[in-house]
């Protein structure tokens, strides 16, 4: 009886990752399916492709298209369940969802992570290339995540004139509006204690020490396993890594965005609406709230979610907390 436990201990420990990856990716179809997200690429001019989430909108109307920016390490399918909620809020519109260089299908195993590198200006350009191609020039609604937050604000500086209305999700603007204990693990260069995490352990900890999960909310742990073995499937060993290292040196000319475009933030004439968290470890909400009188302050909406970085107390997330107010803003 205690060999057959055993036995079964293991064969439980060997079959649970691959179950739980199974599990989470037909869970993450369905739901992309039921959003009616469809999954879509692109040649950009400069050769290299470019994969995106679609929802057409639906006929007859004049709402704007909603593009959105995923943050660091969330690849757009991930970014597509979580924007499930807001997308039931605003069932006409077409909505794009961006994936980044190196994420997701986007990432490479031989990548040296140099073309087009890890830099604000350089992810910026990827959109617009992506953007252009697509045919996506003329006014629209532009929301970015996280390091997609960044990365938004940074397109609406260069390109004013195709923001109708911008949206900000706890956004990733380092050294101005980080948390000063992410600042010392970002500069002490422990990437996985960040987004680099290798491992089910690692991503526990990244998830509760960083994404705001309260532990009793953990998910089962075949669940756990099977995002940590869809992390292993999509990226090859060491990719975050290198992406860390890469986005640390290139980061430089980015750690004052806010600071060197205060004339160009302040005249961008499209409503605003900056989404903070207020349990955030990643994103200081308190630093965020300057966004308010960075940007036209009769034109910028700050409103502050109980939340993490990505988890929100009982079991509940950001994405959702944010859903009903992101709605309201775009529609109004």
């Amino acid at each position: 009886v205690i060999l057959t436990l055993i036995f079964l201990a293991v064969l439980l420990w060997f079959i649970s990752p691959q179950l739980g990856k199974t599990l989470v990716k037909l869970d993450m179809s369905s739901q992309l399916s039921k959003a009616k997200l469809q999954e879509k690429s692109v040649t950009l001019d400069n050769g290299r492709k470019a994969w995106y989430l679609e929802r057409m909108n639906k006929q007859d109307t004049d709402e704007k298209p909603l593009v959105v920016v995923p943050g660091l390490s969330a690849y757009m399918r991930l970014m597509g369940v979580q924007f499930a909620d807001l997308l039931k809020l605003i069932p006409n519109r077409r909505v794009i969802i961006f994936e980044l260089p190196y994420h997701g299908k986007r990432a490479s195993m031989n990548e040296s992570f140099v073309d087009p590198g890890c830099s604000l200006d350089a992810m910026t350009a990827s959109l617009e290339r992506f953007l252009t191609k697509i045919g996506l020039t003329d006014s629209f609604d532009l929301m970015g995540y996280s390091l997609g937050g960044a990365i938004a604000t940074n397109y609406a500086i260069k390109n004013p004139r195709n923001i109708n209305r911008l949206v900000l999700l706890a956004p990733y603007y380092y050294n101005e509006a980080t948390t000063e204990a992410y600042n010392a693990i970002f500069e002490s260069k422990k990437w996985s204690s960040l987004a680099a995490w290798n491992g089910r352990e690692e991503m526990e900890r990244w998830f509760h020490d960083w994404l705001g999960m309260e532990k009793e909310d953990t998910l089962p742990s075949f669940i756990m396993s099977g995002l940590a073995a869809l992390r292993s499937e999509l990226y090859p060993e060491n990719h975050w890594n290198k992406f860390y290292e890469q986005l640390n040196a290139d980061c430089t000319t980015t750690k004052t965005l806010l600071e060197d475009n205060k004339a160009n933030l302040r005249s961008i004439s499209s409503p605003v609406l900056v989404l903070t968290a207020t349990k955030d470890k990643i994103c200081d909400h308190e630093k965020l709230a300057d966004l308010k009188n960075i940007f036209n302050p009769d034109l910028c909406t700050i409103i502050n979610l109980e939340a993490g970085h990505c988890f929100a107390p009982k079991g509940k997330t950001l994405f959702e907390l944010a859903a009903p107010d992101t709605a309201k803003f775009l529609n109004s």
